[in-house]
């Protein structure tokens, strides 16, 4: 099992879904967490006291990640509650499928962009100014920006400018030995649009057609935030892991 002990991660985005999988993730393999959100308070605090519960620190901080000065404010605030960063996860996202590439509207791209595209770069950048040395960034990003998919041209594509950087910033400190990767899974249950459960016929309909029968679960992720987050995966950078059980997307 992967060892966190000592380590501080911050995830954004971890009052539910993803985030929150991967949050009670870490705090189980040892690390302290800052728990980031920008909606529902009850639901950061749910995250927090779980936290608590496995035996780890945990503090919720209040931020939106479409505006820098909120960003800027999320790692200083984190810093001076534990004096450190080693693990960052740029999770925060919100979802438009189902529309077509002729049917979404400015707002519809303003919105996205803002969160997806915007507040995941720059969430990524702070991080790399802020890291420890060995650090590890990870993006939390989509089985779509592999595989596009009719009714997901603008998520796709406000997922797809930050998997790009996770190249380029790999490279540029890697020196460092801090590793930069992304995550992409794909339909997952209790994520996204599917936070609340999946309705049953899209559950079926996507189980019919993964090769191993299913959606992706909770714990499929975060296996692989926890995997890159580790020592096995410290010669592992820039690369995307896509979590699909084999489907194409």
């Amino acid at each position: 099992m992967t060892n966190l002990k000592g380590k501080v991660a911050l995830i954004t985005g971890s009052g539910r879904g993803l985030g929150k999988a991967i949050a009670e993730r870490y705090a189980q393999l040892g690390a302290d967490i800052v728990v980031n959100y920008a909606g529902s308070e009850k639901a950061a605090m749910d995250t927090v006291k779980r936290i608590e519960e496995i035996g780890a620190r945990a503090v919720a901080i209040k931020a939106d990640v479409s505006k820098q000065r909120e960003i800027d404010r999320l790692f200083d605030m984190a810093l001076e509650y534990y004096g450190r960063l080693d693990i960052v996860v740029a999770n925060a996202g919100i979802e438009l499928v189902g529309r077509s590439a002729t049917a979404f509207d400015e707002d519809d791209f303003d919105r996205l962009f803002a969160v997806n595209t915007k507040g995941a770069i720059l969430t990524m950048q702070r991080a790399a100014r802020d890291i420890s040395d060995g650090g590890r960034i990870i993006y939390v990003g989509s089985s779509t920006t592999a595989f596009p998919m009719p009714g997901h041209a603008l998520y796709g594509s406000s997922k797809m400018a930050p998997r790009f950087f996770v190249e380029v910033l790999a490279k540029e400190i890697g020196v460092r030995g801090v590793t930069v990767n992304s995550i992409l899974p794909t339909a997952t249950e209790g994520a996204g649009v599917s936070t609340n459960g999946a309705r049953e016929e899209v559950k079926n309909f996507i189980s019919s057609s993964n090769p191993m029968g299913r959606m992706g679960s909770l714990d499929d992720t975060a296996n692989a935030a926890e995997y890159l987050a580790g020592e096995l995966a410290s010669y592992i950078s820039g690369q995307h892991l896509l979590i699909s059980g084999g489907a194409p997307a």
